[in-house]
């Protein structure tokens, strides 16, 4: 039986709308407006400012280092409010924690097609190119005044001090035979800084600022996230493209998992190749 060409537009019509809504996040989420979206994202400048610069400050050695411990704290404390913060804004959304819901609510889930997951693969390699290429832009941005890092921040965030070696990053931690301290500095940066983030920024906020923002609200989820780091303005560069890379996964590609997996290997990789060959002791 010949299909009649109403028949055939309406397939036509189905296949268009279905490619249009391939990055959609389709289930019904309660938006946010402005004013709420911008407070979301400036709470946690003043929390993180109490907790660097009102108390961590105060550890900072006689030779001008701030205690290992003192910097593991400030990874807990800071994304573990956001973490929180984030759960309790979901669970008065009424978020169950069913796998259904969690896909549907936070987009917790892959990737649906080898088509998107060749995106992911090339958003990956083009977003960490970029991103090691911002190195030489946040050393001349540090050199700028009211972008110059304090003299004790931490090395490993602070692109004005060369970092050679993982005892740079950790000066007053031993590293050689330490696995426990490897093993406590992946966990914390797994669960506080990629999971607390991500769920926060990228799960809770990004598909709420839809409304607001219509198709680019990745765009200003990126470019609010990059703000909120002010606490440490003089990386803005490179902190703007992992954002906007972040954000592009967890928005157009619709996968938080995704978003931690690009977060954890532009923040944490490298530090923990370097880490573990000096437990290793190499």
């Amino acid at each position: 039986m010949l299909s009649s060409p109403r028949s055939e537009r309406h397939k036509q019509m189905m296949s268009s709308r279905k490619t249009e809504r391939l990055f959609e996040n389709e289930y019904p989420i309660r938006q946010l407006g402005i004013g709420k979206i911008l407070l979301l994202f400036a709470w946690p400048i003043v929390w993180y400012t109490i907790l660097i610069y009102a108390i961590g400050k105060q550890f900072v050695t006689a030779t001008g280092i701030i205690p290992t411990w003192v910097v593991l704290s400030i990874m807990v404390l800071g994304p573990g409010a956001e973490l929180i913060v984030g759960l309790i804004l979901l669970r008065r959304e009424g978020l169950q924690f069913t796998i259904q819901d969690l896909r549907n609510r936070i987009r917790l889930k892959w990737p649906s097609g080898w088509k998107i997951w060749i995106i992911t693969i090339i958003v990956f390699f083009v977003g960490m190119g970029i991103s090691m290429l911002m190195g030489p832009v946040n050393r001349a941005l540090a050199s700028i005044p009211g972008f110059i890092p304090p003299s004790w921040w931490p090395a490993g965030s602070n692109p004005t001090v060369t970092v050679s070696s993982a005892s740079d990053v950790f000066p007053d931690i031993i590293l050689k035979g330490n696995y426990a301290f490897a093993l406590l500095y992946f966990l914390i940066g797994v669960i506080f800084n990629i999971i607390g983030e991500e769920l926060y920024y990228r799960g809770y906020l990004l598909p709420r600022m839809r409304s607001v923002f219509g198709r680019f609200d990745w765009v200003a989820n990126g470019v609010l996230f990059t703000l909120k780091h002010a606490y440490q303005r003089w990386l803005y560069p490179g902190i703007f493209i992992g954002a906007l890379v972040f954000s592009f996964a967890a928005g157009p590609l619709g996968s938080l998992p995704v978003a931690m997996i690009y977060h954890w290997l532009g923040n944490f990789m490298f530090q923990m190749v370097f880490l573990v060959k000096a437990v290793l002791g190499k």
